[in-house]
């Protein structure tokens, strides 16, 4: 179903002046042929209301000011945030405006079709829960995104307060000069995939997308939408690409199977920087 199929608020518009204050934009693509379906778009205000938009037959590069005014949809609250959970921290306000974190919103990409809206709220409050326990003292790890609480507003949370990067595996030879060290990256992903498993839960959703760098090349691993204990089932998982084959339940195999991608991903490019 389409995003105007779904019943969203239309008697308002955002205050948006310019393509550039998208939270996202981006493309929907045939899986099997890839051919371009319609574009998406979304806008998250600083007191965290929803808009969000697809428009079929424009590519994202062609969106306008006009257009988006004209196709963002408010989503509310109930249908994009989950309610707050006590057991989840709070990062309090101040900490927040001294603080460079990068704040995680929910995969409001999903907004557009009506079963995987209903999701959306679940998903936030499932990672949250993850991230909770990643950040116990006992259960850290150098190698695994810092989570620092959850951001809420009008009493639901909306959105999941991480440690920031600048550099992503995924565009590492593109925007560094310098040699990526291998052994080092490599090294550092294992271990911290290794500290995953030791508790009980695999990732499930391991490619270059979802690791950052630190300025020594260390890996930190981010986006644990998909982190569940081995045997449990999956909302969503899996990137195409770096996986051998769909699954719909939580295993360790996952992430030794898209390990071993990366590396030869990350090999291939190393090897087209130098023959270049």
């Amino acid at each position: 179903m389409a995003v105007h199929e779904v019943e969203f608020n239309l008697s308002t518009h955002p205050e948006i002046r310019s393509v550039r204050d998208l939270t996202t934009r981006g493309e929907i693509e045939d899986y099997e042929t890839g051919k371009f379906l319609r574009s998406f778009f979304s806008y998250i205000e600083k007191d965290g209301t929803v808009w969000y938009g697809e428009l079929p037959g424009v590519r994202k590069y062609y969106l306008t000011v006009e257009i988006l005014q004209r196709e963002l949809r408010k989503i509310p609250d109930e249908k994009i945030y989950p309610l707050y959970d006590e057991r989840i921290s709070i990062v309090a306000s101040d900490e927040l405006e001294r603080q460079n974190y990068y704040i995680k919103r929910p995969k409001v990409s999903c907004a557009g079709n009506e079963y995987t809206l209903k999701l959306i709220p679940r998903m936030l409050l499932e990672e949250a829960e993850i991230l909770e326990f990643l950040g116990k003292d006992q259960h850290r790890h150098p190698n695994i995104i810092k989570y620092h609480g959850c951001t809420v507003k009008r009493g639901r949370i909306t959105g999941l307060a991480l440690e920031k990067y600048d550099v992503m595996l995924q565009y590492r030879f593109q925007d560094d000069p310098r040699d990526l060290d291998i052994a080092v990256c490599m090294d550092g992903l294992r271990a911290g995939i290794e500290h995953l498993h030791s508790l009980g839960l695999a990732h499930n959703d391991l490619n270059p997308t979802n690791i950052a760098l630190d300025t020594e090349d260390n890996p930190i691993i981010l986006d644990f939408g998909s982190c569940k204990r081995f045997g449990e089932n999956l909302i969503s998982a899996g990137t195409p690409g770096w996986i051998d084959e769909d699954y719909t339940t939580s295993a360790q195999q996952h992430d030794l199977i898209a390990i071993g991608k990366i590396e030869a991903w990350i090999r291939e490019e190393n090897k087209k920087r130098h023959s270049d």
